[in-house]
């Protein structure tokens, strides 16, 4: 029910927000055509982290919203200097650098139990990656605690989540896997096609909707079975 409840949130939220999130489509649209053309990963890697601030407003208004019940705010600058969009930034910014380390260290760790080939490595590359995202559905909630402007650490947000954490998992599951899938058939059939700029703008627009479906779900989550816990 909670995800059929973030999707009809979510369109809402699309549908009269624009002022919202209409930056952070000009961000994809820039970033995105850059990247088309210069081919450069690290391009990539530095517009991902852009794209955390950028959507910054989005999560934050809906986790607002959701968790306090604050009005949904239809601006985009109106969430720049408070200070827990200033709290929310550097947690956002703390999990990534985190996962990504956790990450790692499970790869050089795992790394003498993988096999040589390429083909046969890439089936556990998918299963650490749904074990990362076991770890992430346990910690993710330092976003949704920083946009009410309290500073949870990674520790407080694993055993808050311990009661419910398959549960969780679970819930994410349904979001990620789809997402995912959909983004690998853009892909697929942006590469055999005439009009790749029209798949180019979808998995834009589909970037920009799930951030909005996820962060529903995660500020849902919080609420329905985080948020009691640590009162």
């Amino acid at each position: 029910m909670l995800v059929i409840k973030s999707f009809l949130y979510s369109l809402y939220f699309l549908k009269f927000t624009i002022k919202n999130y209409f930056p952070v489509f000009l961000y994809l649209v820039f970033t995105q055509t850059l990247i088309i053309y210069t081919k450069n990963i690290f391009l990539v890697l530095i517009f991902f982290v852009g794209y955390i601030i950028i959507s910054s407003p989005i999560t934050i208004n809906i986790f607002r919203n959701i968790i306090t019940a604050d009005e949904i705010i239809n601006s985009f600058t109106y969430f720049i200097d408070k200070d827990y969009t200033k709290l929310y930034i550097k947690k956002a910014l703390y999990l990534l650098s985190s996962i990504i380390i956790i990450y790692i260290i499970h790869v050089v760790v795992l790394s003498p139990f993988f096999p040589n080939e390429i083909s046969k490595m890439t089936i556990y590359l998918y299963i650490l990656f749904i074990y990362m995202l076991y770890i992430y559905s346990r910690v993710m909630f330092i976003l949704p605690a920083a946009a009410i402007n309290k500073s949870w650490g990674l520790k407080d947000s694993y055993l808050k989540s311990k009661d419910k954490s398959i549960k969780i998992y679970l819930l994410y599951l349904t979001l990620i896997i789809p997402y995912v899938l959909i983004n690998f058939s853009i892909t697929n059939f942006s590469e055999n096609s005439d009009i790749k700029v029209f798949f180019v703008f979808l998995a834009m627009f589909m970037q920009l909707f799930f951030t909005i479906l996820n962060s529903t779900l995660i500020g849902y989550i919080y609420k329905d079975y985080i948020e009691n816990i640590s009162k």
